[in-house]
């Protein structure tokens, strides 16, 4: 149920179905048993509701659905610096250049252009021209 419903907000997203998507995505959520942070599904969804939001254009809820993925996610090294190169992104996205490149820079400088590999070249092209402008 929690993947069909998933699957399902992801198809009407695609087709430009947004409520749709949305109500799917989170009643796929709401489908996962508590507490929720002992199923991996629980990772995947909060992260793809997260980008979601980021990709409707809609702040306020893609920063609400980036601290509930960070507390999925945990305290760890590397969920950390996942969970904070994915609020990079919204910061970008949403105008907050500053506080992009504070969450961007870290991972630039510790893991060069691996940090951005799979991700819109319009990040990795932001810390490059940011640091040369310095």
């Amino acid at each position: 149920m929690i993947i069909s419903l998933a699957t399902s907000g992801r198809k009407a997203w695609e087709s430009g179905d947004i409520k749709k998507a949305e109500n799917d995505f989170l009643a796929s959520w709401d489908a996962i048993p508590e507490p929720k942070a002992e199923y991996d599904l629980s990772q995947s969804a909060s992260h793809g509701i997260t980008i979601f939001y980021r990709s409707i254009g809609n702040t306020e809820k893609a920063k609400q659905w980036l601290n509930i993925m960070r507390k999925i996610y945990g305290p760890e090294e590397a969920s950390e610096e996942y969970v904070n190169f994915l609020e990079g992104t919204i910061c970008y996205d949403f105008g907050e250049l500053d506080e992009a490149f504070l969450l961007f820079y870290p991972q630039y400088k510790k893991y060069g252009n691996r940090a951005f590999e799979g991700e819109d070249k319009k990040y990795l092209d932001f810390v490059k021209n940011k640091i040369k402008d310095k």
